[in-house]
Order: C-alpha cells, then structure tokens, then sequence
C-alpha cells in the first residue's frame, strides 16, 4: 500500500505543479515570455518520465476487468476519446498550445511577450458542442479501459485535475476575453454536450 500512496502523492503533486505554472496570474509575465510556454509543455513532460516509472513499477491488481464481450463497451468509450481528441486538434492553434509558434513569432519578429487573440474563441467544429474537448477526451481515454487499481487511483486524481484545470482555465479566458468568453460560455457545455430530445 506505500507504493500505492507513494503514488498518489506524487500524481497530486505533479497535478498541482502542472496547475500553478500554468496561472497567469502568478507566473505574471514570465507567462507571456516567448519561450515559457514551450518550456512548460517541456518540463511538465519531462516530469512525467518519473511518474510513470512509478506506476510502471505498482502491481497489477485487477480492479474492474469485465469479460468479452462487456469489455467491448470500455474500448468503445476510449475510441470515442479518441475520436473527440483527434477532432479538438483539428479546432485549436496547436503550434501556440506546444509554445512553438511563440519561438517563431520571437525569431522572425522579435516579439518577447505572446497575448492570445479573440478569434481563438470560435464556436465552429467541436468548440460548439463542448468548451474543453480535450478534457473530456483525456476523461474518455482514462475510464474507456479495463482498470487495475493503480488505474482506478490514477484515474480519479487525473479526473478531478481535468474538472478543476477547467475551471481554472475559465477563470483566465474571462479575464483575458471578458464579455466575448462569457457569451460563448452560456451557449456552450462545459464538458459535456447537452442531449436535445425531439419532443
């Protein structure tokens, strides 16, 4: 059980780490320098490499492993995650979220700081069923899977993580996007798509 809590603590950790350099208010404008959000997907990556080796190292203790074909139904929910994953990609400006558009807008302009736009608020694709697509892929990808218990432990955290990091992502776009966020917002779920019933 040490190992287990051992794990824990580490995962929360690094949740909470990944959290606070990511607020922009607390990083102030060290988060708007052109190399610190790639930097920042860099590290938190990096980090990641010792927290697998941990979970790599836990017993594989069966936990919920449902028989053929009821596990068909929990690959289906991680395909699913995948899907919403691959369509959100298509929706975002990816070179800005991995930091690398930031290095070349500093090369080719000397452009020290990166301010996101508005037109990054769009309600087209996914973005107009669902706020935080890849959340909701990581919270498919995480329970669509026969659990061992570390994954029941690792799935839990990572899921509050997911809920909290929404919230907490809200906080900044409407600070930085005000009225504009807040409409988009109203019009659209957080996580998960609203099911209209034909009357």
């Amino acid at each position: 059980m040490k190992l287990y809590y051992l794990y824990s603590i580490f995962l929360i950790i690094y949740c909470l780490l990944h959290s606070l350099l990511a607020d922009y208010k607390l990083m102030g404008k060290i988060y708007r320098l052109w190399w610190y959000r790639f930097f920042y997907v860099v590290l938190s990556t990096v980090l990641l490499i010792p927290l697998f080796a941990i979970y790599i190292s836990l017993p594989k203790e069966a936990f919920f492993y449902p028989p053929f074909p009821y596990s068909l139904f929990l690959y289906l929910i991680g395909a699913v995650g995948l899907i919403v994953g691959y369509v959100a990609s298509k929706s975002y400006d990816n070179d800005s979220f991995l930091g690398l558009k930031q290095i070349k807008m500093y090369y080719k302009n000397k452009e020290k700081y990166y301010f996101e736009s508005a037109d990054l608020i769009t309600d087209k694709g996914i973005l107009s069923i669902v706020r935080h697509p890849y959340y909701l892929a990581g919270i498919l990808l995480l329970w669509g899977r026969p659990l061992y218990f570390k994954d029941l432990i690792t799935n839990v955290i990572l899921t509050i993580y997911f809920i909290l990091g929404a919230i907490n992502e809200e906080r900044k776009l409407i600070n930085i996007f005000g009225d504009t966020y807040k409409k988009y917002k109203k019009n659209v779920p957080m996580l998960f798509p609203k099911v209209k019933l034909k009357k």
